[in-house]
């Protein structure tokens, strides 16, 4: 369990210097060396647990994932989420983390690590607008199938957006508050009137 945890440690340590690289250059041009010289260790230490950066970029966001999904089921245990169109509060969670690690996010684009990325970006909004379906079908007669079907529709369309806004420039791009008023507009209500009518099916 120590072993685990000096692991997770070092792991941590690799990512944080990672980040701070990607905040200055492409992910592309930033070179192991820059990273193990940045927090004090050695090329071996990095090859102990990663095979190469893209392998650290993966772990990163896989990690980011579960912080992410944590913060997010922590708001529904605490009440909240759950009261009102609770997919908005998970979208904007997301653009919480995009914001935060804006500079990170853009050292990304168009790199073979973009697609660990989008993963990421799945996962946290497949999990959490799952909890959103589970909490509005507590009382419904509904396939654990559809509850599925739908979280992974809407992941997969939140996802595309967010990953086609990221990669608009310039003017052409607008706010996230403006993304997240129009998706808003566009979905409100969607989920709860779906749900009804798998159940209204169901009698």
């Amino acid at each position: 369990m120590a072993s685990q945890r000096s692991g997770d440690k070092t792991k941590l340590m690799l990512a944080e210097s990672l980040r701070n690289l990607m905040r200055k250059k492409p992910l592309d041009k930033i070179k192991i060396h820059e990273i193990v010289d940045a927090c004090g260790v050695n090329r071996q230490t990095f090859y102990y647990h990663f095979q190469d950066i893209y392998a650290l970029v993966e772990w990163m966001y896989q990690h980011d994932a579960v912080e992410l999904i944590e913060r997010n089921n922590k708001a529904f245990l605490q009440g909240e989420v759950g009261t009102r169109d609770d997919w908005e509060e998970v979208i904007k969670a997301l653009f919480n983390y995009i914001e935060e690690h804006r500079n990170e996010i853009l050292s990304v684009i168009n790199s073979r690590a973009m697609v660990y990325f989008s993963n990421f970006v799945y996962e946290g909004l497949r999990t959490s607008i799952k909890r959103v379906v589970d909490l509005q079908s507590k009382d419904l007669n509904i396939d654990e199938y559809y509850k599925n079907f739908i979280s992974n529709f809407y992941a997969i369309a939140f996802g595309g957006m967010v990953q086609s806004w990221l990669e608009t420039n310039g003017a052409a791009r607008m706010s996230s508050q403006e993304l997240i008023h129009l998706l808003n507009i566009t979905v409100s209500g969607n989920i709860e009137a779906a749900l009804g009518r798998a159940a209204n099916e169901k009698k």
